[in-house]
């Protein structure tokens, strides 16, 4: 059961000693109940809490990232195709449906196989069948069959590599450049895309020359490991989408190895 005693709750986030103890009831509480909603005030959106890294890491996307969620907010029109690439359990994706509503469309990419049953779960759970398609492939420089090596397999878990080996567990994935999957399956050519791809960006973005020079593209938010930096700056730049916000801190911190780019047309 929940700890529904708002004193309880302000003593065990603030209270030497209790912090420790609340979150860990707390987290036990989430994925008991098996249903926990995201810190977006602007709808009730609900996930499957399912796992520890669920509970941790997945359900307060707007602290995580406020800049992330402003920009849908302000970018997203009626009627758009968004890409969410590297969706993991689907909190962008589900703010991305209740913003843009059942006319826009929703394309979230995400393999790991885990995140990607709760994908689909949470896409039924907010009744965003409608306006999500959940997409299970790996977006890369060319179509081929590679390897997702996974550091965890549970849901919610991130920073897998590609063609990596030792892994908790190497799954065979499709792979398909950006440009060929939306060809290929005639998907909406996206107004806005969002990339997380934990250090596969340089190789998404080599796959995308046409999406990416298409004009229907206003505008790309991506999350830049510091060695792909130059990589990242040359190809936006060469599709004629320049960088009009950089975000190094989050609430007075600096991000840790990472950056996030707004590019515009």
């Amino acid at each position: 059961m929940l700890i529904r005693n708002k004193r309880l709750r302000s003593a065990g986030r603030i209270v030497p000693g209790l912090s420790s103890v609340y979150h860990f009831v707390l987290k036990k509480a989430l994925i008991a109940r098996g249903v926990a909603t995201l810190d977006y005030p602007g709808a009730k959106l609900y996930v499957k809490a399912t796992s520890e890294e669920i509970v941790h890491l997945r359900l307060r996307p707007v602290a995580k990232e406020p800049w992330t969620v402003e920009w849908i907010e302000r970018s997203l029109r009626a009627g758009d195709a968004f890409y969410d690439i590297g969706a993991n359990v689907g909190d962008y994706a589900l703010i991305a449906a209740a913003i843009g509503g059942p006319e826009s469309r929703i394309v979230a990419i995400e393999p790991a196989y885990a995140n990607y049953a709760s994908l689909c779960d949470n896409v039924q759970l907010n009744g965003f069948a409608d306006r999500i398609v959940p997409l299970p492939v790996v977006l890369g420089e060319a179509a081929r069959l590679g390897a997702l090596s996974y550091r965890d397999t549970t849901a919610g878990a991130a920073i897998h590599t590609l063609d990596g080996d030792g892994g908790a567990y190497d799954q065979p994935v499709l792979v398909f450049s950006l440009d060929d999957l939306v060809d290929r399956f005639e998907l909406p050519r996206p107004a806005l895309i969002k990339l997380d791809v934990d250090g596969a960006e340089g190789a998404v973005l080599a796959g995308a020359t046409s999406v990416l020079r298409d004009p229907a593209l206003r505008s790309l938010l991506v999350e830049v490991e510091e060695a792909a930096t130059a990589e990242v700056l040359e190809r936006t730049a060469a599709a004629g989408l320049q960088l009009t916000q950089r975000i190094d801190e989050r609430y007075g911190e600096q991000l840790p190895g990472v950056w996030y780019g707004i590019f515009e047309r």
